[in-house]
């Protein structure tokens, strides 16, 4: 009886501590930069499990202080809300079942999307962790980006390939992250998996991801944009659909890059 009440009074502060931060995320605005990477935070303590669009749970965790980064699994069903879990450690095992964003300090913004670089010159290849590999491409002036190819299995590190070339060549089959250029021409980008299916639709067209960047830049109406689907096959140009609200739906069958200057909104 003793050990059950002891249980009771240590979980309600923990309980209480968890309302108490999610009453505050209506309130919040995201204000940290996260970098998306797909696998799973297994180490650290464990903050919290809670139901919460990504947008939100982004806010939850820039109230708690100690909370390094958001995990969730991939779903095969479109959802309003996922189960994500909040950990104190920034540690990726890559798994391509789930998907994770780590507070980020790098200076430099970086960009996600599917595919590899196939142009220009490799500066380095190496297995490594990929924030490791933000690290060295922050370091190294002519790195633009790095890519690798995606694995089926749950692993620590993956072999990265930087390059002096920032064109990506879109492939369902590999992950690549490039740098966003220091100009007001170039606005950093979040990956969400997902549409953005609220707002005005500004354009839809066939476009390469580099072009459609370029695009909402300079449409102030522009919050992101939404790819109908990630083919499998190598590809340059996809169907795009440029929306004026950033409120992100999970959906696995769709990808949607929002700008991060409304990224407050979310």
């Amino acid at each position: 009886v003793q050990l059950g009440l002891l249980r009771r009074r240590t979980a309600q502060p923990t309980m209480m501590r968890s309302f108490l931060l999610a009453s505050v995320v209506a309130a919040a605005s995201a204000q940290q930069n996260y970098l998306f990477q797909p696998g799973y935070l297994a180490d650290g303590n464990d903050l919290g499990e809670l139901f919460f669009n990504i947008g939100d749970a982004k806010k939850y965790c820039d109230a708690e202080r100690t909370c390094q980064g958001l995990t969730f699994k991939d779903s095969d069903e479109p959802q309003m809300k996922l189960s994500v879990r909040f950990k104190s450690a920034s540690h990726v095992t890559f798994d391509p079942a789930w998907m994770t964003y780590t507070k980020t300090q790098s200076a430099v913004p970086y960009f996600y999307q599917a595919g590899f670089l196939g142009d220009g010159k490799e500066l380095h290849s190496a297995a490594m962790l990929l924030a490791d590999a933000v690290a060295w491409c922050d370091k190294n002036l002519k790195c633009k980006g790095f890519s690798a190819e995606k694995m089926k299995e749950s692993m620590d590190q993956l072999w990265i390939r930087f390059s002096d070339n920032e064109r990506v060549t879109y492939d369902g089959n590999w992950i690549s992250y490039t740098k966003v250029p220091k100009s007001a021409s170039h606005t950093p980008y979040t990956y969400h998996p997902g549409y953005l299916g609220d707002g005005k639709t500004i354009h839809e067209a066939f476009m390469t991801i580099e072009n459609a960047k370029m695009y909402c830049d300079v449409n102030t109406k522009c919050a992101g944009f939404t790819i109908d689907k990630e083919p499998q096959e190598t590809t340059n140009e996809l169907f795009i659909r440029f929306k004026s609200n950033p409120q992100v739906s999970y959906d696995p069958n769709f990808a949607s890059y929002v700008k991060d200057n409304v990224k407050s909104e979310l």
